[in-house]
């Protein structure tokens, strides 16, 4: 039986580029800090971090995914009945 081994094995010799990666590192997009970097630091409590967003009538689709659910589970029940 052999054994394998499954670890990290850094080769000794760095590997080398072929010219096709190199020149796909030459075409590097770069951002200045200050087109990134928010104007404000932004400092919130722990009570406005927590709040989300829920929005996009989440409650009335709720409330219509929950009466349909009812309502077939109604149908179910009658053939069941009857």
């Amino acid at each position: 039986m052999t054994q394998q081994t499954t670890a990290y094995e850094p080769s000794a010799k760095p590997v080398e580029n072929s010219s096709d990666e190199a020149q796909n590192t030459d075409a590097t997009l770069r951002v200045a800090n200050e087109d990134t970097a928010a104007p404000v630091s932004e400092k919130r409590t722990t009570e406005e971090v927590r709040q989300g967003h829920t929005g996009d009538h989440v409650r009335y689709i709720l409330i219509a995914s929950t009466a349909g659910i009812l309502f077939v589970f109604a149908i179910l029940l009658a053939l069941y009945i009857f």
